[in-house]
């Protein structure tokens, strides 16, 4: 039980990768309007929010490199999108966290801005490689759809995400998490009394 609590969050994304593939497919009429198509990118916000709940936890990043090989492939057929995607958003999120206040509102911009950059590498690529004409003014509409489908998703699911990141933190055991904790702290105090016997001793 210990070591499944460790991986809840692998599963849990590798649920969310499923989801965003057979959503994507059955909202297409919702997601799809006028010349614009938006993005329902489930698993990238997920890896966003737990980087901001979790920002201090740099296993993470491997997660989310992982999960976004697996996601490449399940996709796309190639490596190279969410491969550097995801560890992109998580270190992102991590720095992000780090440096504005702990309010919804400004991980709400948070996720827009870097969905938005997410998507406009996602078209360099396509562009690069031939799978799409689409000139950059063509796909403005696109994000701003897009946009709109990140704050409804971020909404739906912000609690669930930071609940898993703050409950079930990635290869992290909490239930030796308290002794690991106390050994530390008392180790600190051993320290604390050396070196205070070495200033009587150098006085």
């Amino acid at each position: 039980m210990r070591i499944f609590k460790q991986w809840v969050l692998a599963i849990a994304l590798y649920l969310a990768l499923v989801m965003e593939g057979t959503l994507s497919v059955y909202l297409q009429p919702a997601l799809t309007y006028q010349h614009g198509r938006a993005g329902f990118l489930l698993l990238p916000i997920a890896v966003l929010i737990i980087a901001y709940e979790d920002e201090r936890n740099e296993k993470e990043i491997w997660l989310a490199l992982a999960a976004g090989v697996v996601a490449d492939l399940y996709f796309w057929g190639i490596i190279g999108i969410y491969t550097f995607i995801l560890p992109a958003l998580s270190a992102f999120g991590r720095w992000y966290a780090r440096v504005f206040p702990e309010l919804f509102v400004f991980r709400l911009l948070g996720n827009i801005v870097a969905i938005t950059v997410s998507c406009l590498y996602t078209w360099l690529v396509f562009r690069l490689i031939g799978w799409t004409d689409l000139a950059l003014k063509a796909i403005g509409f696109s994000l701003l759809y897009t946009a709109g489908w990140t704050t409804g998703i971020s909404l739906a699911t912000y609690w669930l995400w930071a609940k898993l990141a703050r409950s079930y933190p990635f290869l992290v055991d909490l239930d030796n998490l308290p002794v690991l904790m106390s050994n530390k702290k008392a180790a600190s105090v051993k320290l604390t009394a050396f070196e205070r016997i070495a200033d009587l001793l150098g006085s």
